[in-house]
Order: C-alpha cells, then structure tokens, then sequence
C-alpha cells in the first residue's frame, strides 16, 4: 500500500486525472515503487495547479480530481462544508485554492500544495475548521506562487482569505491553527476598495468568531506602481488583519510597496489578538505607506525585522493595561549616514505612535528614530543597548485619559548629525500632560556641520534624568541643556555624566530663563572646562550644584 500510494502522489503531480486511479492500480499490484515527484512535499494530499493547461486544476494525491481542467468541481469532496461557498457541478471562482481547502476539510486535514504560477480569485476563499479538528496547510512555491487580489466590486473592504472558527463551536479552542506558507499576494488588479491578503476570525457562514490563532510562513506581499495592465496605480492595498485570535505567529514575512495610493494603508493589524509574533520580516516601502504594524488590544512581540519607508513604524491604539510591546534586533528607518538608495524614503517617521490606550514595550537591540508620539495615552517605554538617532518625544492631551510617558533609553548609543537637538521635547508635550524621560548609562553623541546647538531641549514641567552617561560635544554643539522657558514645576536631574566638550567655550546650559523648580547638577565629570551657563539665569533659586570637576560657574 505503501508504494501504491506514493505512486497515486506522483500521478496526482503530474495531473493524469481520473486514469490516474486505473494506471496506479496496475502499477501497485506489480513491486511496491517510492518514486517523489520533483518539487512537490511528499506528504501533501491534494495539488492545486495553474488553470488554462490540459491537466485538471485540483487533483488528490491518489489521483481524484477534485477540479477539471476547465474549473468544474467533480467531486464532492470539493465542496466546502458549509451553504453558499461553493456547489458540486458547479465552476471553480477562486482558480482552485477554495476547493483544495474544502477537500482537506472533507477528508480529514493535511497540505494543499499550490504550484507555481499565477492565480486570480474573483472572491474570498474561506479557511474554517467548523467543528472538526483538522489543520489546513497551504504551501506554494515562494514568489513563484502568486495569488493576485481580485478586482473589488462591493462598497468595501474584502480579503483574499478569512481564516476562523464558528463561535458555537465547541471544539473550537483545541483546532490547530491554519497555516500559510510560502505564498506570493499582488495587488495589481484592483480599481475597487482595498482587498487584504488574510483576515482572521468569523468571516463566513456561521461566523462571529474566535480563532486560536494562524501560522504565516514566509509570505510575501507585493503592491507595484502600477496594475498589471499599465493603466495607473492599483487601490491601495488593504491591510492583513488578525482579528479575535487566541496567538498569531508570523515568520519570514514581506512587504514590498511603491504603490503611491498606498500612503495610508496598514499592512499588518493585529487586534484582540491575545499574542502577536513577528519574526524576521522586512516591510519596505518606498511610496511611503502609512502604517507598517498596528495594534489594538493584546501584545505583539516583534524581531529581526526591519521597517523602512513608513510614515508611522508601529502604531499602538486602543489597548488596555494589560497589553505589550516587545521589539529586539529590529530596525525601523532613520538616517544612515547620508548614503540613502532612496534619499529620505527610508525614513520612518514616527517609529511608535500610541494612540488612545496604554502599551508598555520594552525595545533591545534595535535601531530607531524620529517621533515618539502619544495622543491620549499611556506609554511605559524602555529603550535599551539599542541604536538611537534624533528623537523628538511629543505627548498630547485632548480627551481622555490624561497622556503619562515614561521613556527610559538605557544602555544605548544616543547619536546622530544635522542641524537640531539630539532629544527634542517640545513646550508642547508638557501641557496637560505627564512627560518623564530617564536618560542612563548611554554614548550621547551629535555633530552639526555649523551652528550652536543644544543636545537636548528641555520644558517646564517635565521629570528629566540624565545619568551616567558618556556625553560628547561636537562641532554645532555647544550646549548639551537648551532650555526655551522658566522652569516652574517639574524635576531635572544632571548626575555622575562624564562629559568630553570638543568645542570651546562650551556651556552646560543656555540659561536666560527663570529656574525655581529642582534642578540637580552633581558629581559630573568635564574633561576640559565648561561654563555653566552662556547666559545669565534671571533665578536660579531652585538651581543645586555640587561637587562638579571642570564646570565653572
């Protein structure tokens, strides 16, 4: 039996059809035979094939067609075990891939092996456990698998896949999740709403659901410039949306966008997802999209990835006090150096916005930029042995909750070049709201081509620490505390810093404003002498400076 069914999977590759059964009869009753087909898992159970060849478009591997060569469903094992999806006689509308899933469904699970070539759905193809305890897998052939989203023609926005669980199933929770592998999306067909690749949860007949979750495997999404036609730039593509999942793990993930429509799109939305893994993964786009992972409630753990082109890197909104961010060895675009393939297309804006919620993330080992940007939120953010280049913290209160940031960079290389501070906190962030930013044990660094700049601005109102750090004062910077207003309220701090000024005269502060609120300066190091302040302060009554070696007063 053995051999004969090795045999049943070789003619079902080669796509023999139904004289595929008779053929391996009489081969099976001569030596058992263990001949693979060449590029095909030797434990799949059903092939889909590209449709307009001779063979049939959906064969099993002991040689049922499932679909014939001209896309009609022969076979009932074809038929999806729920009303309305497909029927037996009639023609396939998802070039196969609805009726390889039903198949596995129908006999039990197992792999649908999806050959290379170009397939073009015109509807959603659903990937529903029911009530049995099977796992779908889809497996292509890398980019040389392409599923192309259809050409929407509803009022909104659809999938290519849905991918859950009936909510009134029972056996829901012990169903092993869907996986996706090795598959190629193209959004170059559609003039209507956005189609997304795959949206998780009850999409279908019977739905309202919860799923435990999908494994995608090295799936790649291409949004080109233009539709496959040359007559202008797709509909912006619709985000891949992983909705009421008990874990999502997502490995070998990418985006390739330079579609111009897509400069608001999301690519990954990860929401009510109890855990969210993201695992080496690149998202690039050099249109510059909007949103390359966003979240709602739940946490997502996100490494070895990089996100490069985005308007807004990581964008966290509507999560409770249970939820978190982690992020290690990622890389979310900033400068390079001036040596940018794209010029500033690189650039990630905002690298994490939090936007009505609370997240608390710890990112390590990573490399970021630009804004940190909260909005009626709550943010306990801890950056550490990571790459940091010019950081502006904005905070914001129009509503409610009360915005509360706690930003720890630690361990870290605090660096960059241009015109500007090297950690900027606008007037803006401390009115209304709770800015504390701790700056501990980190190579401070940045260098301006001219100017007299200071490292880090500071406002009223703020907790600022700055410890132990190894603080270097390079050409353009002759300040490391710019101050734009009194300091009233709040608290700083200034402690145990070693301090290398590369310029001359150098200043600590810029001074000329009023400081009554607490503001510590002891115990720092200055290799070579530096003024405490360029201007005279107007009050100084809440100013304590003590046991400094080079700072003169």
């Amino acid at each position: 039996m053995a051999g004969r069914r090795e045999v049943f999977k070789l003619l079902g590759a080669l796509g023999l059809g139904l004289a595929g059964g008779l053929i391996a009869g009489g081969l099976a009753r001569g030596p058992p035979q263990t001949v693979e087909a060449s590029g095909v898992p030797p434990a799949y159970s059903v092939v889909v094939q590209p449709p307009g060849e001779a063979r049939p478009m959906v064969v099993a591997a002991d040689g049922e067609v499932v679909v014939d060569s001209s896309g009609r469903i022969v076979s009932d094992l074809g038929v999806y075990p729920s009303e309305g999806v497909n029927e037996l006689g009639g023609y396939t509308q998802t070039a196969g891939i609805q009726e390889a899933v039903a198949y596995l469904l129908n006999t039990g699970g197992g792999l649908a092996f999806i050959r290379r070539g170009d397939y073009y759905p015109n509807r959603i193809i659903h990937i529903g456990v029911i009530k049995r305890e099977v796992q779908v897998i889809l497996e292509g052939e890398g980019l040389a698998t392409r599923i192309h989203l259809y050409d929407n023609k509803g009022k909104s926005q659809a999938w290519a896949f849905t991918i859950g669980t009936p909510g009134d199933s029972p056996t829901a929770d012990q169903a092993p999740p869907p996986v996706l592998r090795r598959l190629a999306f193209v959004n170059d067909m559609n003039r209507g709403p956005p189609v997304g690749p795959i949206v998780t949860g009850g999409y279908y007949s019977g739905g309202g659901a919860v799923g435990n979750g999908v494994i995608l495997e090295d799936i790649t999404v291409v949004d080109p410039p233009t539709l496959a036609d040359g007559s202008g730039a797709p509909s912006p593509i619709g985000w891949i949306w992983f909705n009421n999942s008990y874990g999502v793990r997502v490995r070998g993930f990418t985006y390739l966008g330079a579609n111009p429509n897509s400069k608001s799109s999301t690519v990954i939305v990860s929401d009510g997802v109890t855990f969210t893994e993201i695992d080496e993964s690149y998202f690039i786009s050099t249109a510059r999209a909007g949103v390359a992972i966003s979240s709602g409630t739940g946490t997502i753990q996100i490494a070895n990835t990089q996100i490069l082109g985005f308007n807004i890197g990581i964008n966290y909104g509507n999560t409770d006090g249970r939820s978190k961010l982690m992020i290690s060895n990622t890389v979310i675009g900033t400068d390079r150096g001036g040596v940018e393939s794209y010029g500033a297309q690189l650039f990630v804006n905002t690298p994490i916005y939090v936007d009505y919620g609370f997240v608390d993330a710890l990112i390590c080992c990573s490399r970021l930029g630009g804004v940190i940007s909260l909005l009626d939120s709550v943010a306990r953010i801890t950056v550490m042995d990571s790459e940091v280049h010019s950081l502006t913290i904005r905070v914001e209160t129009r509503n409610r909750p009360q915005s509360d940031l706690l930003l720890t960079i630690e361990g870290s290389r605090i660096f960059g070049s241009g015109n500007g501070p090297l950690i900027n906190i606008p007037s803006k962030s401390a009115e209304g709201s709770v800015v504390r930013v701790r700056l501990l044990d980190n190579e401070i660094d940045k260098r301006a081509s001219s100017g007299e700049w200071a490292l880090i601005t500071i406002p009223n109102n703020v907790v600022f620490e700055a410890r132990g750090n190894y603080i270097t004062m390079n050409q353009g910077f002759d300040t490391i505390i710019g101050l734009s207003q009194d300091l009233t309220n709040g608290f700083y701090e200034l402690s145990d810093n070693m301090v290398n000024p590369l310029t001359s005269p150098a200043y600590l502060i810029n001074g000329g404003v009023s400081i009554t609120a607490p503001f510590f300066i002891r115990r720092n190091k200055f290799l070579a002498q530096v003024q405490l302040y360029s201007r005279a302060l107007t009050n100084q009554s809440g100013l304590v400076v003590e046991d400094n070696y080079n700072l003169a007063a």
